[in-house]
């Protein structure tokens, strides 16, 4: 993928039937982004330990979230104040971020896609 085109972030989401986080046993937690909780998520676990090693706390590492595995969290985040999911970070920067619920409905076209 190439940092300049987000839209490549959808394609590998699509290949990869996921996303990674960085968490631990008890979740995932979001970042504050410009005063703003956002929930930062990766199309490999080599870019979130690049972004998130260095501020980690024992027992925590890269998270795959499939398909389902996100769409049952997000309800949780939601409740949870954060409205925004960051995209592909590199030096603490956002590639893209998008509302919840816009990740909500990528995430289910692409369920819906993979089952028919």
């Amino acid at each position: 993928m190439t940092d300049s085109d987000p839209s490549a972030v959808w394609d590998e989401l699509a290949a990869s039937g996921g996303l990674w986080a960085w968490g631990d046993e008890d979740g995932v937690a979001p970042w504050t982004d410009g005063g703003h909780d956002v929930l930062p998520l990766w199309t490999g676990a080599d870019r979130a330990e690049a972004e998130s090693l260095a501020d980690a706390e024992p027992g925590e590492g890269p998270v795959f979230l499939d398909l389902d595995a996100l769409l049952e969290a997000i309800p949780e985040w939601v409740a949870a104040g954060v409205g925004a999911a960051g995209l592909q970070s590199e030096g603490g920067r956002f590639l893209l971020t998008v509302p919840l619920t816009e990740l909500t409905e990528r995430l289910l076209r692409l369920q819906v896609d993979r089952s028919a």
